[in-house]
């Protein structure tokens, strides 16, 4: 095996069987600091700070001043808490790499005051340098989106996040142009035509019992995470996309081609051969057996649910949401490269319009199977919703449950990390009444809006 085996299988988040490939290679003493690199990914993928912490150690003590090893240490340290850590990490690389556009966002990221005006120069002239990458243009658009929305201008702030966005789909245009049309096209219209072949009589999962939080994006669904994640019965896998590779790895052959006829096609699935791809790929993530309870917080998994029920069928979802048209705008303030949809304003409305048609279809289809967990009400009382939430999914409540700053060892890869660690605030209702110029323009095509 060799390093480019690896990557393919940190690419297809197979952990288990790269960590096996990274760590043949360290014993080799092949390229050790490409290996510690990848180990520390590995290993922060699977929420072992610690050996993640001890293998970007080791690269840096090849090479003290690597960029990409010390933004990923800082990323690592923040993400399970350690603040201190990260932002001492973050004043290092501005010292060496004053210019490196990814340290100002992590800064924000984790301080949303570490951004000043003084950057705003910086900022333009790394977007006006011809070289700059697509990554790096966006996010200093993104960066100046977010100056501009301390000065009150929110008409500068959205032109900002239109361009910041741009980038971002043009980045990976092609997987995005498909992602979207798998998204609005196929699931959405045959998300309730799904036709199982080779079914079994009784599920592989029968005596599992996983909980699958959904919803839309800046919903609550990270604090409701948090809230079931320090349960020593309970594993949380984080946003997995299990079950959408495990659908895409067999109809991606006819979904994109050039003469695909999207109404007439059948979403038809092998359900033994499903079965055992996500018994694989779960396998790759956590020890998979029914004594481990597992939370998978892939959020369009709303889409998924009758083939979610069929593999476990006693599963049970979450599904977070809140005021929509704050929803549209708090989605289109994120940068969530990986969703496709999130880059622009009709790809997002369009989106949340055929969510609210999917998950009214599947409420009335699972009434006991889906509980609605609203953002607002979640901040109002949050001891409250947690013990309705640990009621619903039958466990155990327990007080220290809902005091999060006790999680020393909890992984938390969200803007929402900081929050959720400090404290969960009151829901803003006048947070978004600014932005009612975006949104004019579609209140006559969506009436939730």
């Amino acid at each position: 095996m060799d390093i480019e085996t690896g990557k393919k299988f940190v690419s297809q988040k197979s952990y288990i069987e790269a960590e096996t490939v990274f760590l043949n290679l360290l014993n080799n003493n092949e390229n050790p600091m490409l290996v510690n690199y990848f180990l520390g990914i590995i290993y922060f993928e699977l929420q072992n700070y610690k050996k993640s912490k001890f293998h970007y150690q080791k690269c840096l003590k090849l090479n003290t001043n690597s960029k990409e090893v010390l933004i990923n240490l800082a990323y690592l340290e923040q993400s399970f808490g350690k603040f201190e850590n990260a932002n001492s990490i973050y004043k290092k690389l501005l010292i060496l790499y004053p210019d490196y556009i990814e340290t100002y966002y992590r800064m924000y990221l984790l301080n949303s005051n570490s951004l000043k005006e003084k950057y705003e120069s910086l900022f333009n002239q790394i977007i006006n340098k011809k070289n700059t990458s697509l990554h790096d243009r966006s996010l200093a658009n993104y960066l100046l989106s977010k100056i501009n929305k301390k000065r009150g201008e929110y008409k500068l702030e959205i032109d900002y996040l239109k361009k910041s966005h741009t980038d971002i789909f043009n980045k990976k245009k092609n997987y995005n142009l498909q992602s979207n049309f798998y998204f609005h096209e196929i699931i959405s219209r045959k998300f309730n035509e799904i036709i199982f072949s080779n079914i079994k009589k009784e599920s592989k999962f029968f005596n599992y019992f996983p909980i699958f939080i959904v919803g839309l994006p800046r919903s609550g669904s990270t604090l409701v995470e948090t809230i079931l994640s320090d349960n020593d019965k309970i594993k949380s896998l984080g946003e997995s996309s299990v079950i959408n590779m495990g659908i895409l790895n067999q109809i991606s052959k006819n979904i994109f081609a050039n003469n695909f006829d999207k109404n007439n096609y059948e979403l038809s699935i092998d359900y033994i051969e499903l079965e055992s791809f996500v018994s694989k790929k779960f396998g790759n993530l956590f020890k998979f057996n029914e004594n481990i309870r597992f939370v998978d917080k892939t959020l369009e998994n709303f889409y998924n649910i009758d083939i979610i029920i069929k593999l476990f069928p006693n599963a049970k979802f979450l599904h977070c949401y809140r005021n929509t048209s704050d929803a549209v705008i708090a989605i289109f303030q994120s940068l969530l490269p990986t969703l496709s949809w999130t880059h622009n304003l009709d790809d997002i409305t369009n989106y949340i319009n055929n969510y609210f048609k999917t998950i009214s279809y599947f409420k009335n289809k699972y009434p006991d199977k889906i509980m609605d967990i609203r953002l607002e009400e979640l901040t109002e009382d949050k001891k409250k919703i947690a013990k309705n939430i640990f009621k619903f999914c039958n466990l155990d409540w327990d007080e220290k449950l809902i005091n999060f700053k006790s999680k020393k060892n909890l992984q938390i890869k969200t803007t929402s990390n900081v929050q959720i660690r400090d404290r969960v605030k009151d829901y803003d209702y006048d947070k978004y009444k600014q932005y009612k110029f975006i949104l004019d323009e579609y209140k006559k095509t969506y009436k939730w809006i």
